[in-house]
């Protein structure tokens, strides 16, 4: 007789013994380690999501009520591309009127737009313009405000995609064979460090450098869900892994609302918006020497950790050594139901995000909010979605467990929640010049949308539970290769930010999106699992056994 069965960790049969006998384990170190994986989660959406509202401060151009006035006789003069003021007397006029004057007594040099304007861009504060004026000439100087088209700022947020997209499934095979955290730290560090470094660098490189910047950070960044994926499977047992699991994943969410309230706050502040990439970075950092000291791969790994709770985690796992049988990528690229989870992945995921790249610019240039209520505003969406999540998630077993609905009728009908609604209130934005009205139908917009978690999403694992990884893998490479044409398509729509009329040709396309991507969801899927996903690699030993038989 063959054994096939290998115990997860050489111990003592009296040590096995115990681990069956731990039924139950209170707060312990995987609860410190859930903690660890929700950071890094948070870190890496803040280091990504924040640039959708930063961006709206770096390109801030004001009308020429909040521009500088030069007053007393100013003598300009046009020098090569540059605007040089000489002995002068600067009036400072903002919105609540004349904030302070200074004697202009030396020469002062500004860039020209590249329009050709000559007016000077005023940060908020009154108290930098003298000092950010004086120093426009030293590379170090990095509150500036850059003149930079539509189609530049959607080639600087589209950025960060391509190097999400290139290295997904290469992070991948990274994390099955290193475990998940040498990728994190990678990722928290590289992170870290572009964003301490990125306004000096854009000063020095302009945009270019700044899309470099984003790549790498993408690049970094590809491994954060199948690291953390790969740790939850390693340290929270099967009895424990709907609680902690979806306590993990929120902090995409989280980081998403930190990122844009940070945004909005520090490009506000006296220290403007380099301070948004400052703070971002030293998060990062901070997060990166947490995860080096207290995180590990495994509980076998971790040198605190008590017997009791190791045993507890291992007695209740399902990770074990025994061969798994390799994808069968055929199977599942020839299934039309699998192909209905990928479109309804495709039409969340990419009007997901559309929604935090381009609502915070949208904001700003029609519905007229500031820089900080911008960010604030932005963010609200987040937080309802947050607990739309959990309610929606609820009622959907709810239902199916008392039978009142099939799994497949709630897969159907929470997508259709997630999509046709929120493509009725994204649409509903473009025609309103109601600037309250505009934020509710965008909460509302995010709110029905997280409806598609227990949609399309749920329904990888419905589909075959043994390779849900595999097509989500594959369904978020497809989705991120659209996402990168996504900034082409909006350039080429919106290439004057204030039009709103550009605005809403794009929100209807998102609109219709959602809405085709559903019809085919809902015709093709399926709630039963598939007859491939119960194909078990056979071991070498049973192979030859075979092959002796059959001679």
């Amino acid at each position: 007789m063959i054994e096939t069965e290998y115990t997860k960790v050489p111990v003592k049969e009296n040590e096995v013994e115990k681990i069956e006998e731990i039924n139950e384990y209170g707060y312990g170190v995987r609860h410190v380690q859930s903690f660890l994986f929700f950071m890094c989660l948070s870190l890496g959406y803040i280091a990504r999501a924040h640039l959708g509202v930063t961006i709206v401060a770096m390109t801030n151009i004001p009308d020429k009520e909040n521009s500088i006035n030069l007053v007393n006789n100013e003598k300009i003069e046009n020098l090569n591309n540059t605007l040089v003021i000489m002995n002068n007397e600067t009036q400072f006029n903002d919105d609540v009127g004349v904030l302070g004057q200074i004697s202009v007594n030396k020469t002062l040099q500004l860039n020209v737009l590249e329009n050709g304007t000559k007016e000077l861009i005023p940060n908020n504060i009154a108290g930098l313009y003298l000092k950010k004026f004086e120093n426009q000439t030293s590379i170090w100087n990095v509150h500036r405000i850059y003149d930079w088209a539509k189609p530049t700022q959607e080639m600087v947020l589209g950025s960060f995609f391509f190097g999400y997209f290139i290295m997904m499934f290469p992070m991948g095979l990274v994390c099955q064979r290193w475990g998940g955290k040498i990728p994190l730290q990678i990722c928290l560090f590289l992170n870290g460090i572009i964003s301490v470094a990125v306004p000096w660098l854009l000063a020095w490189g302009g945009f270019k450098v700044l899309c470099a910047c984003r790549v790498i950070q993408g690049l970094a960044q590809a491994g954060l869900y199948p690291c953390v994926h790969t740790l939850l499977a390693k340290w929270v047992p099967v009895n424990e892994r709907g609680s902690l699991s979806s306590y993990v994943y929120t902090g995409s969410g989280f980081g998403t609302i930190v990122a844009f309230q940070l945004g909005g706050v520090l490009a506000d502040s006296r220290w403007g918006w380099p301070s948004t990439f400052w703070t971002t970075g030293i998060m990062c950092l901070i997060g990166f020497t947490l995860l080096t000291i207290f995180g590990a791969n495994s509980p076998e790994e971790h040198s605190t950790i008590s017997k009791k709770e190791k045993h507890y985690i291992l007695g209740h796992s399902d990770d074990d050594n025994k061969k798994k049988s390799k994808t069968p990528w055929k199977k599942i690229l020839t299934s039309r139901h699998v192909w209905a989870c990928f479109s309804g992945h495709i039409g969340s995921g990419v009007s997901y995000v559309f929604f935090f790249t381009q609502v915070p610019t949208y904001m700003h240039a029609i519905l007229h909010f500031d820089i900080k209520n911008c960010g604030l505003l932005s963010s609200l969406p987040y937080i309802t979605a947050f607990f739309a999540t959990i309610t929606i998630g609820y009622l959907s077993d709810f239902f199916c467990n008392r039978h009142i609905l099939s799994i497949k009728q709630a897969r159907i009908i929470s997508n259709t929640i997630g999509t046709f609604l929120a493509a009725l209130c994204i649409s509903g934005v473009s025609y309103t010049k109601n600037s309250t009205l505009a934020v509710i139908l965008f909460i509302m917009t995010l709110s029905c949308h997280t409806a598609c978690h227990s949609g399309w999403m749920v329904n990888y694992i419905d589909l075959a539970p043994n390779y849900s990884g595999a097509q989500m893998a594959f369904g978020n490479t497809i989705c991120n290769s659209i996402v990168m044409v996504l900034p082409i398509i909006v350039s080429s729509i919106v290439t004057d930010v204030a039009n709103p009329f550009q605005w809403r040709i794009t929100f209807l396309l998102i609109a219709g999106l959602l809405v085709t991507a559903n019809v085919f969801y809902v015709l093709f899927m399926s709630a039963d699992v598939q007859s491939w996903n119960d194909e078990e690699a056979k071991e070498p030993e049973e192979v030859k056994l075979e092959e002796n038989s059959e001679k």
